[in-house]
């Protein structure tokens, strides 16, 4: 077994709980309802539709600290077999500390009727994820003059060399319920609880995560009477998770016009005795079997712990 010193055992264990804080807070968690097969795989087969899209996410956490987010997602529906195969792709970066992770997860969901347009999907999904580190964009203490008040352009410490990173496995069970005007639905994720240490020779597992979603489809003008048009809906879409001690609610409502889906969104993040409020705007525009959307999230002013600005633009295509 290789020998290992303090501070190397130190910064590993201190990357590896700060990208589970981090990356799971924010890339596990989309603003817009329309993609909801990252909380929930097992909507990869609801109505046995075949898409593709991709959302870029801007995240700000202030103080000169951001990340990107890209998101590539797509399914195929056999509905002769009434089963669809769905492969979600994820990257993201957090630019000022050089932590990367991406990952991929694919998806097995099979759809059948359990009542009066009434369906159940149930779904399997398992996946991999590599995270690294690039140190080049740290700042080490021998890099830092006091007499001066400069930063010199690289660093001796030993610590500086290591790039580390690590990849592991997991799996996780999904379903759902839905017809034409409601959705419930469950995803337990990461049942194999994988290692995401840094350092294989110690042990950080990622604990099991439960989460519960749901939707609801009002029409709001059933008699093309008033000042909406006709097919006028509203939406309202709501999720939950438990993980570890974190424990985060999102919930929208949107009011569907024709092509046009404008709507609010609100979330609440808590983490021990720690808690976060969010909200923000959502919004869709449809054109054929084209969809475009652009949403944004802020934090409020009154919270315990910052959370960041997000920006989303998406675009899905049915085929």
């Amino acid at each position: 077994m290789r020998k290992v010193n303090c501070p190397y055992l130190f910064l590993l264990f201190g990357l590896s709980l700060l990208f589970t804080t981090i990356t799971y807070g924010q890339t596990s968690f989309p603003i817009s309802p329309s993609i909801a097969q990252k909380v929930n795989p097992s909507l990869h087969g609801i109505n046995m539709t075949s898409k593709a899209g991709v959302m870029f996410s801007s995240i700000n956490y202030g103080e000169g600290l951001s990340a990107e987010n890209n998101y590539l997602y797509g399914n195929m529906a056999f509905r002769d077999l009434n089963f669809s195969i769905g492969v979600d792709v994820n990257s993201f970066n957090l630019n000022q500390l050089g932590l990367k992770e991406n990952s991929i997860r694919l998806s097995y969901a099979y759809n059948f009727r359990i009542g009066v347009e009434t369906y159940f999907i149930g779904g399997l999904d398992v996946g991999i994820t590599a995270q690294t580190l690039d140190p080049s964009v740290l700042i080490f203490g021998d890099q830092i003059n006091e007499q001066l008040g400069t930063i010199v352009g690289s660093s001796i410490d030993p610590l500086a060399t290591i790039k580390p990173s690590t990849n592991y496995f997991e799996i996780g069970a999904s379903g759902a319920v839905f017809n034409e005007k409601f959705i419930v639905g469950i995803h337990l994720a990461h049942l194999n609880s994988p290692n995401i240490s840094f350092n294989k020779e110690a042990k950080v597992k990622k604990e099991m995560a439960f989460i519960l979603n749901g939707a609801v489809e009002l029409d709001v003008n059933p008699y093309g009477r008033g000042i909406l048009p006709q097919n006028s809906y509203f939406y309202g879409n709501v999720y939950g998770i438990l993980h570890g001690e974190t424990t985060r609610f999102f919930a929208s409502q949107e009011l569907q016009m024709n092509n046009l889906s404008l709507g609010f969104m609100q979330s609440m993040i808590s983490y021990g005795e720690n808690s976060a409020l969010g909200m923000g705007l959502v919004s869709t525009i449809s054109f054929e079997s084209f969809l475009f959307k652009f949403n944004y999230s802020f934090a409020s002013k009154s919270n315990d712990f910052n959370i960041p600005t997000i920006v989303e633009l998406g675009l899905r295509f049915n085929f």
